[in-house]
């Protein structure tokens, strides 16, 4: 596996902070090196767990997440067709923090939508970590991103009867965790985004930014690999979009997860790894923040 991921025995050392000697001792099963058993089983689980040898985590295989090739997407009424996706190529890397900007209109929303398969597609491919998801039935795809994806809308999109921990479960019951596993699950991770202490509030007894944060818990809970976030911060003041804006970062730095975030906002653009611009359907253009390069589509 580590080889599959084009890693050298250093790269992975250093990345689970192990010794290179000693992971060696464990790909080879020699685990002479290492005396102490707690240790060893420490050791391997922490290996295992970065090169996905157990199948729990989901970082296997390309630098590459999400890849589409040839996309395109028509809505069809008995008088006329808007074609919203044009022959859309892209692809975005594990950990990348992505922005989609453009006017309104311009297919941003379709472009997540069909990306995570929340719709389908008319034509092209969509594959998401080497899964061919345009090729899933319906019920394999949201079977697909319940376990491996999570969602951030601008409305909150939050279940005004339950409570915030409540709402925050919701994703692991789904995907058959166990009451007792899911509750503190979701106590731990409105722990991590400073709300443990509204866990029992519904959200109209929460703020904007307050339920925002709640959205983003339920999200991450099932620690996905990806999170498709439309507008995070459209209902958000300017204070409450920042504070949302640093726990994105904060949260994209410590797991590594990939974020692709729709936004109309040149502030949160920004902050981004990269932005990609669209026009009528179609990427017109993408630029790395970081390093300023920018590539036009013609």
């Amino acid at each position: 596996m580590r080889h599959r991921r084009g890693l050298s025995l250093q790269e992975a050392a250093r990345s689970v902070g192990v010794p290179a000697d000693q992971l060696a001792g464990l790909e080879n099963a020699d685990h002479a090196p290492l005396s102490d058993a707690d240790y060893v089983g420490l050791v391997l689980r922490v290996y295992t767990d970065y090169l996905s040898l157990n199948g729990s985590r989901w970082e296997t295989g390309p630098t590459r997440i999400v890849e589409a090739r040839g996309v395109y997407k028509n809505y069809r009424t008995e008088e006329l067709t808007v074609h919203a996706l044009e022959d859309v190529n892209l692809s975005i890397g594990r950990g990348e923090l992505v922005a989609v900007m453009g006017p309104s209109g311009c297919g941003k929303t379709t472009l997540l939508n069909t990306l995570s398969g929340l719709d389908d597609i008319d034509l092209g491919e969509i594959f998401i970590a080497g899964e061919p998801l345009h090729a899933l039935s319906d019920a394999h795809r949201t079977e697909y991103r319940a376990h491996h994806m999570g969602f951030i809308f601008q409305s909150f999109n939050l279940m005004p009867v339950l409570s915030a921990v409540e709402n925050v479960e919701l994703p692991l019951l789904a995907s058959g965790a166990g009451v007792k596993v899911a509750r503190r699950r979701a106590l731990e991770m409105l722990q991590r985004v400073h709300l443990v202490n509204k866990a029992d509030h519904r959200p109209n007894q929460l703020s904007g930014g307050q339920q925002q944060r709640v959205a983003i818990a339920r999200a991450l809970v099932n620690e996905p690999a990806i999170v498709w976030a439309d507008e995070p911060t459209g209902n958000l003041d300017s204070d409450t979009s920042q504070e949302v804006l640093d726990l994105l970062l904060q949260l994209n730095r410590e797991n590594a997860q990939t974020f692709v975030v729709v936004t109309h906002d040149p502030g949160v653009g920004s902050l981004m790894d990269r932005v990609i611009r669209m026009k009528d359907g179609r990427i017109v253009g993408q630029q790395a923040i970081n390093s300023g390069e920018t590539n036009a589509h013609t």
